[in-house]
Order: C-alpha cells, then structure tokens, then sequence
C-alpha cells in the first residue's frame, strides 16, 4: 500500500473484491492498474479482469449521490440486433403479403361478380329470329356464294361446325352431300337440305325439300305432319 500510495483497506477491498468498500470506479480503476504494474502484471488486462469478476457497473462512482438507483445493465446475447433485423424484415414481408393477398382476394371477388352479371346477361340474349345457320351433322364439301356471285365459303365441313348469315341476303349454296347439312331460321331448325348422298348446285337459300322439312317448318309452310307408318295389329 506504501509503494502504491493507496490505503490498505482499498488494496484490501481490491483483492476480496468488495465493491462497498471502494471510492469511485475511475480512482478504482487507477489502483487496479498501479497494482498490477507493481506485481509485474499487464495494467490493462487487470483492469478489464477486475472489471469482469467485479461487475463494476459504470456508475459506481455515483453511489453516494442523493435518490441514486444504479441501473442493472442488460447483456444482450450475440446475434441479437441481427436476429431482430430478420424477424422485423418478416414481420414486414407477412403485412405485405397479407395486403397483397386481400387486394387481389377483393380484385378475384369484383371480377367473379362481374363474371355473374355476364353470364346472366348471355342468358337473357335472344337469337336473330332472321338468322341463317347452316350446320353440319356429317363430313363434306359445300360453297356459299353471295347474290353477286362471290365465293363466301368453300371447303370441308366436319361434324358440328356451321355458317352463319341472314337469311335476306340472298345467298346460293352447292353441296357435295346435301343430306349432310341442316338449316336453321333464328333458332328453329327447318330440316335437312337433301337426301343423304345427294349433290345440290347452287341453291338459293333458304330452302328445304318439303320431304326433308322439320315439323316446325312443315307447319310453317302450312304442310300436313309426316305421318309414321303404324304396324296393323291382326286379330285372331
């Protein structure tokens, strides 16, 4: 203590530890360095020992000063400000994607609700009472020239595909197989355009053979119904 210039009872305290019995941390820290240089210790590393096995908080200088409550200092574990970081960024990225997902949950919704609003409206659609239709239940070639003798259409037609027109339009029609179309007027269907295997040149639509007529079209026409031939049930 002598040799230090430091009372005995803080070479005392210094050693055991006893923080109550010291005077301020800078003086503290002074000893703690003068000490180790006497023992031929590196000051700098005593110091930061002491402090260490101590726990000397950075106020404990303060202690003696009126309403003073020292403050518990709080470690934080490595890693944490980075683990705060990334779990912010989710936190971040969760509010976003739940955002993103209600916008388009609400976009979803309004386009559902116009996809009704059309749909009911395609119900309510009437068709042209005037159109032509021209629809093929077989395979085969037909062409459809206009009033002025123009090529609308010829080729193959395969099962289920048609030609649309209006029936004022005075167009002329040439078949391969005039049993292989039908033709409708509006929504109605009029009947075949021949018999099966039958050619036709240049025909001006609409027309239907009376015998090849639907009974829409035979009523139409004021025609009788085809009558079915009834088997004659015999007596005994």
């Amino acid at each position: 203590g002598r040799e230090l210039k430091i009372q005995p009872s803080y070479v005392s305290a210094i050693e055991e530890l006893n923080r109550d019995a010291l005077p301020s941390i800078g003086y503290v820290l002074g000893y703690v360095r003068a000490y180790a240089g006497l023992v031929g210790l590196d000051g700098q590393e005593a110091v930061e020992a002491f402090k260490t096995d101590s726990e000397v908080p950075e106020n404990l200088g303060m202690r003696d000063r009126p309403h003073f409550v020292p403050k518990r200092q709080i470690r934080l574990p490595k890693g944490f400000f980075a683990a705060t970081t990334v779990m912010s960024c989710a936190a971040v990225l969760a509010f976003w994607y739940s955002s993103q997902t209600e916008a388009r949950s609400s976009v979803l919704t309004a386009f559902s609700d116009v996809g009704v609003a059309n749909t009911q409206i395609v119900e309510t659609v009437t068709i042209d009472p005037d159109r032509l239709l021209i629809k093929a239940v077989a395979p085969s070639w037909l062409e459809i020239k206009d009033m002025n003798g123009k090529v609308l259409i010829s080729r193959i037609l395969v099962s289920g595909e048609s030609w649309e027109g209006h029936r004022n339009d005075r167009i002329s029609l040439t078949a391969r197989d005039s049993g292989a179309f039908e033709l409708y007027i509006g929504e109605n269907l009029m009947g075949r355009l021949g018999a099966k295997g039958e050619p036709m040149a240049e025909t001006l639509m609409p027309y239907v053979p009376p015998t090849f007529m639907s009974d829409f079209a035979r009523k139409k026409a004021g025609l009788p119904p085809i009558q079915t031939p009834t088997a004659e049930i015999s007596e005994n």
